[in-house]
């Protein structure tokens, strides 16, 4: 793929709002394309009732191919995207082509449940600990393996936002973006 990187946010009714936002601000002040896209159409509802209307629906996207994948936690949100069996065929397909999916906080147990963090390092909040299985759990607030990029929660949501910038523009770009936000790295 070239030309400029396309990211899909998936948004579930539950999402943690600031592990959303932040994500979509972030990539799109790095010049990257985002979509964010609903399980179905119209506003989707956050865990504090924060509604997001989508660019589009899952239907509508769910054949484009994405440099990235990012699936923002919240436990109700996590819940309907690991229920969704189009999520886990189209996280699937994504992993198999060799492109990333990032997950904060709930979202990387969706990952673990579906078998797609095995042998893989990753993190997620404390809370969820106990649902991994077959991933090797770090307690760093963001851990990179390979093209699986995962962080903790909504107080991480910054450093994990930037380490996607970093996975698809680099570190020069990274710098060029908090110029202007200040966050600290």
């Amino acid at each position: 793929m070239s030309g400029k990187k396309r990211v899909l946010l998936l948004l579930a009714p539950g999402y943690e709002e600031l592990e959303a936002v932040t994500v979509v601000d972030i990539l799109r002040r790095a010049g990257v394309e985002v979509v964010m896209a609903g399980l179905e159409e119209g506003p989707v509802s956050s865990a504090r009732e924060v509604k997001i209307i989508p660019d589009a629906t899952l239907d509508e996207v769910v054949e484009e191919d994405f440099d990235l994948i990012v699936l923002p936690g919240g436990l109700d949100g996590t819940e309907r995207l690991a229920g969704d069996k189009r999520v886990n065929t189209l996280l699937k397909k994504q992993l198999e082509k060799g492109r990333a999916v990032g997950a904060i906080c709930a979202a990387p147990t969706l990952l673990d449940r579906a078998g797609l963090a095995s042998g893989k390092r990753l993190t997620c909040h404390p809370i969820c600990q106990k649902d991994i299985k077959d991933a090797a759990l770090e307690g760093e607030r963001v851990v990179q393996d390979g093209i699986l990029i995962t962080s903790q929660a909504p107080g991480t949501a910054m450093e994990f936002a930037f380490k996607l910038v970093e996975f698809l523009e680099g570190p020069k770009r990274v710098e060029e973006v908090n110029k202007g936000v200040l966050a600290k790295l």
